[in-house]
């Protein structure tokens, strides 16, 4: 036991001190924020964005809807277990799932094109090249 109060000693000075270390505050915010402002996420697409934001609240809706809507009145319990919808509910979260997967096509989409950028005597043309 006495070992094991030690070690967690050793790992909770690491832990605390290891800030201290880092450097200077200041500096590493600003370095942070540049890197951010170089590499920001790019809008998706309308047409994506749209589309899939409808159909993944549409499909969470109809599926939380079937699961917990039960013919009782009430929220379902333990024995209730034909009570509810769960085809429709299945249906509702296959749609939402694909709501989803077009929102994560239209963030790839996005994340192809390349981007213009505009600032205080500049313009800077990127694209993001990988393989």
């Amino acid at each position: 036991m006495r070992t094991a109060r030690i070690a967690v000693t050793w790992i909770l000075i690491a832990c605390v001190s290891a800030p201290a270390v880092a450097g200077d505050l200041r500096s590493s915010v600003a370095k942070a924020a540049e890197q951010q402002a170089e590499s920001s996420a790019k809008p998706i697409p309308k047409g994506y964005l749209w589309g899939g934001s409808a159909l993944f609240v549409g499909g969470m809706a109809v599926g939380i809807y079937a699961f917990l809507h039960n013919k009782n009145g009430s929220v379902p319990g333990l024995d209730e277990c034909c009570a509810t919808n769960k085809p429709l509910g299945a249906a509702g979260l296959g749609v939402a799932f694909a709501g989803g997967t077009i929102l994560f096509l239209g963030q790839r989409q996005a994340n192809k094109s390349a981007s213009l950028t505009f600032g205080p005597g500049k313009m800077t043309l990127s694209k993001r090249v990988t393989w």
